[in-house]
């Protein structure tokens, strides 16, 4: 009996010390795979022009440009605003096809409004399609964290990031750096591999006094001190991180575009009055016919606009292919653009100075950037133009994460931007 208990209690501790080995072996492949995983750290400058460098001469900026691999004009996607390609950058989806297809706007599927101040919308998963990095991250077994990006207060694809902060732009940037080293200081099992970081200085700057202005230049130059603040701090971490630093979007100057006025477009026809619901964002309108004869009070407005030089009219199923901005509810019946115009409504705040949302294939100063630099990248390498879609597999394929859905972005557009294409 002695000897049977003591065989017992003998086998348990072999168990006990082959488990714990076990897991010690696991726990340390983990750190091994962990310690080989790449970084990526992705900063967007709201609103940073494509030529911002050379206008205003941000030194930190210039020297990360010269040793990067780099776009020189980086294309948004159409509509050229802030939540659709700060979700298309993270998701490789034109916004028609993640859902997000304006600042604001109203989805009929789910008979509500989304807008950047609606927190109940913007952290409401059912109006996002796609997998963010952070999700697709997080499916594959690497972590994530996003300081203030769009869309990452709300479980997309089943995830948030490990790490997120509710969206508060009265957060100091200084904050908001400090928090992203922190992160990248964690141990080795805690520590993200995708990191997101977003600064709105310069976009408001743009809006308010314009591209050209002196305080947008004062905005490029603090936030570029800051940026090279945040460079040499990531440079002494015992790893390397492959830091992209772009935006959503350019700017452009426009407080003398003619104004468009879309109740007065209709005031005069008594038979168009109150059959339309205009959302309008000074480069184009999305409308929805409210009529009971919806195809005739369409066609009505499409001759009122084709009157106006500058403007144009599309159903949303005749929409410009280049554009890719069909197929999706949310967009309304049609749409009013203009690459000369301000479009907005008499009960309207008064215009700003400058603004983004036209076509970037017409109005280039909607075009943005692409610096790269990190262990990923060949830092001579160039590419003249690229979409936006195209950021999300090149991020996918820098973490060795497999893209598993259908998306518009190809890899091999700026695969010729990587160390190892």
């Amino acid at each position: 009996m002695f000897r049977t208990t003591l065989l017992i209690k003998l086998l348990i501790a072999v168990s006990w010390l082959f488990l714990t080995s076990v897991a010690t072996a696991n726990n340390k492949n983990e750190s091994i795979k962990n310690d080989l995983q790449e970084y990526v750290l992705l900063i967007s400058i709201d609103g940073y022009r494509h030529d911002y460098n050379k206008l205003h001469q941000p030194k930190n900026l210039i020297n990360f440009a010269k040793n990067s691999a780099r776009v020189e004009q980086f294309i948004p996607s159409f509509p050229t605003v802030t939540f659709p390609n700060h979700l298309t950058l993270v998701t490789g989806l034109y916004p028609a096809n993640h859902g997000i297809i304006s600042n604001r706007f109203y989805n009929p599927e789910l008979q509500r409004d989304y807008a950047m101040n609606i927190h109940d919308a913007v952290t409401d998963g059912q109006f996002y399609q796609g997998t963010p990095l952070w999700s697709l991250a997080r499916q594959q077994g690497l972590k994530s964290a996003t300081y203030f990006w769009p869309g990452s207060e709300a479980k997309i694809a089943g995830y948030r990031p490990n790490y997120w902060l509710k969206y508060d732009g009265r957060t100091p940037n200084e904050e908001r750096i400090e928090q992203v080293v922190e992160w990248f200081k964690l141990p080795t099992e805690q520590r993200p591999h995708f990191v997101t970081l977003y600064f709105s200085d310069v976009d408001s700057a743009g809006h308010h006094h314009g591209p050209e202005a002196n305080q947008t230049r004062e905005a490029v130059q603090y936030i570029d001190s800051l940026i090279g603040n945040l460079l040499a701090q990531v440079e002494s971490l015992p790893f390397e991180v492959n830091i992209i630093i772009t935006s959503d979007h350019g700017m452009a100057k426009v407080d003398e575009f003619d104004r468009l006025y879309t109740d007065k477009l209709v005031a005069d026809n008594e038979q168009l009055i109150e059959k339309f619901i205009f959302n309008n964002d000074a480069a184009f309108s999305l409308v929805t016919a409210i009529g009971e004869n919806k195809t005739k009070d369409l066609s009505d407005l499409k001759k009122l606009v084709d009157n106006v030089e500058g403007l144009q009219f599309y159903l949303q199923q005749d929409m410009p292919k280049h554009l890719n901005f069909t197929g999706n509810p949310s967009i309304g019946d049609a749409v009013i653009m203009s690459n000369k115009h301000y479009i907005t409504s008499t009960d309207a705040r008064p215009g700003v100075i400058g603004k983004h949302g036209y076509d970037p294939t017409v109005v280039t100063d909607m075009n943005t950037v692409l610096y790269a630099q990190g262990p990923a990248f060949n830092q001579q390498a160039v590419v003249k133009h690229a979409e936006n879609i195209h950021l999300y597999p090149l991020i996918a394929e820098i973490l060795g994460l497999t893209v598993t859905e259908t998306i518009d972005g190809d890899i091999t557009v700026l695969s010729p931007l990587l160390a190892h294409p």
